[in-house]
């Protein structure tokens, strides 16, 4: 499987194989391995094995999050500030394009992963998920994120938007194969609410 191929290799330090295994597949360049304990993608890994400058470059340019938290809750930028790579902080350092207050974006992946934990349940999906991360929008120059969820036939589409009062998100949901099953939610810092259902 490539998303291990690629853990493994960003594991080992093998920058040569993890750039190759992004070329290959650019959508896994923020790729975390399913059911590992550490929540690491590449980049974590780069901040712990201090690659070269050329390396995390690379990786930024191919797409790397650095907002992206680990399953303990650290950022590339964290990490490498622990571990006194000083030559990498100034390239991990988060520059969001889309800035918002750190306990608004909590409070919307709050609502986000009950929304997606409500939704994939009424469609019987009973694989591990690794939920998206509403900070890693801040990031993006188009503030959106697909969510394709196994099992689902479908899944969500998520947009980060600056609403009056702050922050919020559209989440468009959907199972290919059940009829007029889509529904939207505007997501606030305060809550969660459909705006739309059955298309």
């Amino acid at each position: 499987m490539a998303r291990d191929r690629l853990s493994d290799a960003a594991h080992r330090g093998d920058w040569t194989g993890v750039l190759a295994a992004v070329e290959e597949a650019p959508n896994l360049i923020n790729a975390r391995r399913v059911g590992g304990r550490s929540g690491w993608a590449p980049l974590h890994q780069a901040a712990w094995h201090n690659a070269p400058i050329e390396v995390v470059e690379r990786l930024l340019a191919a797409g790397a999050w650095r907002t992206l938290l680990s399953a303990d809750g650290e950022r590339p930028l964290d990490l490498a500030t622990r571990l006194g790579r000083e030559a990498l902080l100034p390239l991990l350092e988060p520059a969001p394009l889309h800035p918002a207050r750190e306990s608004d974006l909590r409070a919307l992946q709050h609502f986000l992963h009950a929304l997606i934990r409500v939704r994939t349940e009424e469609f019987g999906v009973t694989a591990p998920l690794v939920l998206p991360q509403v900070s890693v929008l801040t990031e993006l120059s188009d503030p959106a994120l697909g969510f394709t969820v196994p099992g689902m036939y479908g899944g969500f589409s998520i947009l980060l938007e600056r609403g009056q009062d702050g922050p919020q998100l559209t989440v468009r949901s959907h199972c290919r194969i059940v009829g007029y099953s889509g529904r939207t939610h505007r997501i606030t810092p305060d809550d969660c609410t459909v705006v739309e259902s059955g298309w």
